[in-house]
């Protein structure tokens, strides 16, 4: 180091990144605090609001809500004139407001997830890899299905599915669905919500997923048209119209294995639909993203070590770009694989049999 010359704005300049990552982290953890404490919910239309008055409206410590409104506002979560406390509604859309376009706050559980899960990652790096899905903390699963409702709420039925060229007609004839890896099973009732002649059939090998999912099937009616089964991604049974994967695909231990099942699923003609986060192929071209770092990091903490864990260990990982989960599509046997729409957010990826 002595012979080195230092550049000692550059050392400033990351040091100063650096505090801004932590103090993001910390901002996360209070944000955490805050959807679980109800205080957005409480905030959301109030207007301008004491600290007292929202601490006593909540039933919670007055002087740990003074301090958490404060450091909300500083984060800039809140706007203050040094007396009330204001969410605005264009903060509240993606703290508070369900449904919303972008309601985003699913995210700060999964963030919270990963450093409960930080001693198994530990273990991992040093071990095999391998982190089980039903190993991490039950707020990153409830977290990952509050966050990617969002856009399957928002985007599934309004741009995903119509840029598939034959797909929406298909569904709307009335198909067979088959969702792969369906977690809470939030897309699977969507689309048999959506279109009611088609049937879908939700899968997953994580058992108390699927327990959530049927749960979450009484909650919307007990349609007749959605069923849900614990299932291997490698051996589909049945034959099928359609086969789903949403946000799902790189997480399987074997995703060669699972869509060559999925191939052999499909009646003639039929279709594939993968939606997977947006990812370049290169990813020197997308340094400093934030959806990038984000999906990087869930990358590292989620994804691929629970594809590692399982058999296949192929850690897909959740980037990487279209053009590796084009080749795993294509090697399947699959005509024509396709990325039939980029939102910039999300990939579709699309292909018949």
């Amino acid at each position: 180091m002595t012979d080195t010359q230092i550049d000692e704005a550059r050392v400033e300049a990351f040091a100063g990144q650096l505090l801004t990552d932590f103090a993001g982290a910390g901002t996360t953890a209070l944000t955490v605090l805050g959807d679980r404490l109800g205080l957005y919910r409480a905030l959301t239309g109030a207007g301008p609001t004491t600290a007292a008055k929202l601490a006593a409206t909540t039933g919670l410590h007055p002087r740990l809500v003074t301090e958490w409104l404060t450091a909300q506002t500083v984060s800039g979560h809140l706007v203050s004139d040094g007396e009330t406390f204001e969410l605005p509604l264009e903060h509240a859309l993606a703290l508070s407001v369900v449904d919303s376009p972008a309601y985003v706050i699913g995210g700060a559980e999964v963030i919270a997830g990963y450093f409960l899960t930080l001693d198994k990652l530990e273990r991992a790096f040093r071990g095999d890899g391998g982190v089980a899905y039903g190993e991490m903390p039950g707020c990153l699963h409830e977290g990952i299905e509050r966050f990617f409702r969002t856009a399957y709420v928002n985007h599934l039925a309004q741009s995903w599915f119509p840029a598939v060229p034959g797909l929406v007609d298909k569904l709307a004839a009335g198909a067979r669905v088959a969702d792969v890896g369906c977690g809470h099973g939030v897309a699977t009732l969507l689309v048999g919500q959506t279109w009611p002649a088609s049937t879908v059939t939700g899968f997953d090998n994580h058992v108390p997923s699927i327990a959530a999912a049927r749960a979450n099937a009484v909650s919307a009616g007990s349609p007749a048209n959605v069923t849900f089964q614990v299932g291997d991604s490698g051996a589909l049974p049945g034959k099928y119209d359609v086969v789903v994967y949403f946000d799902s695909l790189h997480d399987l231990g074997d995703p060669r294995a699972a869509l060559r099942a999925a191939y052999d699923s499909l009646a003639e003609g039929g279709l594939l639909v993968a939606v997977e986060p947006w990812s370049a192929d290169d990813f020197t071209t997308v340094i400093g993203n934030p959806l990038v770092r984000a999906n990087y990091n869930a990358s590292t903490v989620l994804c691929t070590p629970g594809s590692l864990s399982q058999p296949g260990a192929y850690g897909l990982g959740t980037q990487g770009g279209p053009a590796k989960r084009l080749a795993l599509l294509a090697e399947a046997g699959f005509a024509d694989p396709v990325v039939a729409a980029d939102t910039g957010f999300n990939l579709v990826l699309a292909a018949r049999r």
